[in-house]
């Protein structure tokens, strides 16, 4: 009888596991919101074809990561977002693979890189080094291979697009070699992808923020931290933009950038959709 006791543990844990994920995909694409209350236990054995041991373990996982709150007699409560536990790999893959239809969480992420990415250029301009521009350069000329190749008539390949433009960024966050900024590129690279796979739409679209992010490589190499924060801003803006936060592509969230558009972007802004 001794061995089965794991195996029965194994397969609960199993099942709690699946719980949670089914769990987590309304949770972050925005099915359950902050302050709803979660279905009922005996609704979501009904619903998952499970007993009531796995949905609990299901709800435990979810609670541990500060998802849901169990109330005693009362159920199970989603939390604000400011609770999740959002540096947890399960919680970043969960953010990257379900909460694109999410508007409300796709901005709480945007705020976050429009108020830190500046500084974070800012920071690499200072700091990079021959290996951290390489990077950047790598990852830059994989997303205009990408563009190239589309419009001269290659399939448009958004997801080796996105790819290039998520290490562009994370290369720019290591750049600076501060071990909180460089552990943040890996931790946050779901948040990241999440945002360029949404803004990200057509080939025809990105010419304008390619431009853009050429400009902020540029600066960064010059070793002009200040132009470097004033790119970062403009990226950000473009992004804002494409994501409907506002209706200027050269005005974000926050005061709208001084500087004059780089020599290297089009004159005309099209449409992008870019992170």
């Amino acid at each position: 009888m001794s061995p089965a006791a794991p195996q029965s543990t194994n397969a609960s844990r199993d099942l709690g596991n699946r719980v949670a994920e089914e769990l987590a995909a309304g949770l972050f694409s925005g099915r359950y919101r902050p302050g709803e209350m979660l279905p009922k236990e005996t609704e979501l054995c009904d619903s998952f074809g499970m007993s009531r041991p796995s949905v609990r373990n299901g709800l435990q996982i979810l609670s541990s990561l500060g998802i849901v709150r169990r109330i005693s007699g009362k159920g199970t409560v989603v939390e604000e977002f400011r609770e999740w536990n959002l540096l947890d790999p399960m919680v970043t893959r969960w953010m990257a693979e379900y909460a694109q239809p999410n508007p409300d969480f796709l901005a709480e992420i945007f705020e976050f890189r429009h108020a830190t990415e500046p500084t974070i250029a800012a920071l690499a301009a200072r700091k990079a080094t021959a290996r951290d521009l390489l990077a950047m350069e790598e990852a830059f000329h994989g997303m205009e291979a990408t563009l190239d190749g589309a419009e001269a008539g290659a399939e448009w390949d958004r997801t080796a697009f996105s790819d290039h433009d998520v290490a562009f960024h994370a290369a720019i966050y290591r750049a600076t070699h501060n071990l909180v900024w460089a552990q943040l590129a890996h931790i946050l690279r779901p948040s990241i992808t999440l945002v360029v796979r949404t803004s990200n739409e057509t080939a025809e679209e990105l010419r304008d923020s390619l431009g853009r992010h050429r400009h902020l490589m540029e600066c960064i190499r010059l070793r002009r931290p200040e132009d470097a924060e004033e790119a970062a801003r403009r990226v950000m803006a473009r992004t804002a933009f494409d994501l409907g936060i506002t209706p200027d592509p050269d005005a974000g969230p926050g005061p709208a950038p001084n500087a004059q558009a780089p020599d290297d972007a089009p004159k005309k802004a099209s449409p992008n959709r870019r992170a």
